[in-house]
């Protein structure tokens, strides 16, 4: 565990102490050999302090150093509390800015880990494929150090997710990871790690219909990052979906009214072409209806002296005449704007009444009457 500056010297001089009273004893040179750990060395005292030791004075400094280290342990909680609820009510106010729909995410992102949620260093990829992006960095105003080269590598690029397994990894699984300061430069990307130079760091993915678009990556110089900033890290990235789901729902349906709006538009200058233009009636699609209106008044004349044509109603003696030109049953039904059937009921009833039963011996019968009155 990577432990603040203070913590650090505590572990230090506590371990110099129990040196002073226990002496060289195997499991505390131990202990001395290890990165100091406050909890472990705690219990390491409090279970000395039960065994009992030498004088009485060594018990009394004993007890004393567990409480100092029990204070400082209690401390170290506190500090962790402020510090998580600051981290909280800040979460709050990120993703509410998240919410108005901000197209400048990775900014938005990158800046408020690194001043309102206390980290590092904050880091924003765009996953495209096979690859990932850098495309936005923010670097904690009270951090020390020189991060210029670190900044200005942020362009952009696409690098290969075969050069950074743990990041290939998050892609695939979909699932954070963090890194502890031994693990930093196993199977990381080592151009980033070596100018960011962490004692550690946590990415979590960014997952749009379950797949991972982006990836937040974040860390801190002092602290170990713990399951807390996992879950708080984790909620911007869902936060940060959730942006991205709304921002492509809201250019479909821009894109879709857009559309629309077009269609609409060219609907509108059609009617009012429409309104403008002289209304007039259509032109006989068919030859034979020409040649039908063409002969229809004389057609007519012939047709009332045909045998028996006095037994026909005056839309049958109209459908006689055209069936004397030739017209099909669908000429006629577009000439007389009758239906199909109703032609067809016309058309049975005049063979019933001529006697015929055939259109032959209608164009016959007209003919013939055509001779006898000299046409």
């Amino acid at each position: 565990m990577v432990i603040s500056t203070s913590s650090f010297e505590l572990a230090e001089q506590a371990v110099a102490e129990l040196q002073e009273l226990l002496g060289s004893e195997p499991n505390l040179i131990r202990l001395a050999d290890g990165e100091p750990d406050l909890t472990v060395i705690r219990a390491f005292a409090a279970r000395k302090l039960r065994e009992g030791v030498a004088s009485p004075e060594h018990t009394l400094r004993l007890a004393e150093l567990v409480a100092r280290l029990d204070a400082a342990s209690r401390d170290d909680i506190a500090r962790r509390l402020r510090m998580h609820t600051a981290q909280f009510e800040a979460l709050q106010r990120v993703v509410r800015a998240l919410d108005t729909g901000s197209d400048r995410i990775a900014e938005v992102v990158t800046h408020e880990l690194c001043t309102s949620l206390g980290y590092g260093k904050a880091m924003f990829s765009v996953v495209r494929g096979s690859n990932w992006s850098p495309v936005a960095l923010a670097v904690n105003p009270e951090l020390t150090g020189d991060f210029h080269e670190l900044i200005t590598a942020i362009d952009g690029r696409e690098i290969s997710l075969r050069e950074a397994p743990r990041e290939a990894e998050l892609v695939r699984r979909r699932r954070p990871y963090a890194v502890d300061a031994a693990d930093t430069y196993r199977h990381t990307y080592r151009p980033l790690i070596d100018l960011s130079r962490p004692a550690g760091y946590l990415a979590v993915p960014v997952v749009v219909d379950a797949r991972a678009v982006a990836m937040i990556h974040v860390d801190r110089q002092s602290d170990s990052l713990s399951d807390t900033d996992v879950h708080i890290v984790g909620v911007l990235a869902g936060a940060c979906a959730s942006s991205k789901e709304r921002a492509d729902l809201r250019q479909q349906i821009s894109a879709r009214n857009k559309h629309i709006d077009t269609e609409v538009q060219r609907l509108t200058r059609t009617l009012r072409h429409l309104e403008q233009a002289p209304v007039t009636m259509p032109d006989l699609a068919t030859s034979e209806l020409r040649r039908a209106g063409a002969a229809s008044v004389d057609d007519t004349t012939q047709v009332s002296i045909v045998p028996r044509a006095h037994t026909l109603t005056a839309r049958e003696r109209e459908v006689l005449t055209l069936m004397a030109t030739g017209a099909t049953n669908a000429a006629i039904s577009r000439r007389l704007c009758i239906s199909g059937g109703t032609v067809k009921s016309h058309v049975q009833r005049i063979f019933k009444k001529l006697g015929v039963s055939t259109r032959a011996e209608v164009a016959a019968l007209c003919a013939h009457a055509k001779t006898v009155n000299g046409g």
